[in-house]
């Protein structure tokens, strides 16, 4: 019986000390520019690369030191498209510095619109933008 007590100790103990394992450890995946790993301009899903297009970018810096983005998109559909839009700046560190809500706008048929953001900050050295559909437009709502 005594032995049978031991074996269910050890048993016990070597469950416990298993379950004990720091398995919430995050993974390192180190990166150095992890904002600008897919570019500067990105595209939320594949269907919205293929309503629309990048063909400018421009950046400037302002007097006041501002860096402002202005991005020329052209819709390839025969209808409206709209898209969000959210712009996060970086610092020289590649930090977030400052970055915008989501912005929506409308892209009439087969034109070019232009978008346009200016950071907060004059500390701003570079930029991610990030297109998207938008879940559900306001226009159709009373």
């Amino acid at each position: 019986m005594k032995s049978l007590q031991v074996v269910s100790i050890a048993i016990l103990a070597a469950v416990v000390l298993a379950g004990c394992r720091n398995e919430a450890a995050p993974s390192m995946h180190l990166t150095d520019n992890p904002y600008l790993a897919d570019g500067r301009i990105q595209f939320q899903g594949s269907s919205v690369k293929h309503d629309m297009e990048i063909n400018r970018v421009d950046t400037k810096r302002l007097p006041s030191g501002h860096l402002q983005l202005v991005i020329d998109i052209r819709n390839h559909h025969p209808d409206t498209v709209f898209a969000e839009m959210r712009t996060t700046f970086l610092d020289d560190s590649r930090h977030v510095l400052d970055q915008t809500n989501w912005q929506k706008v409308e892209l009439l048929p087969q034109t070019v619109t232009q978008y346009s953001c200016t950071s907060m900050s004059p500390q701003a050295s570079d930029y991610q933008v990030i297109i998207r559909k938008p879940d559900k437009t306001s226009y159709s709502q009373p």
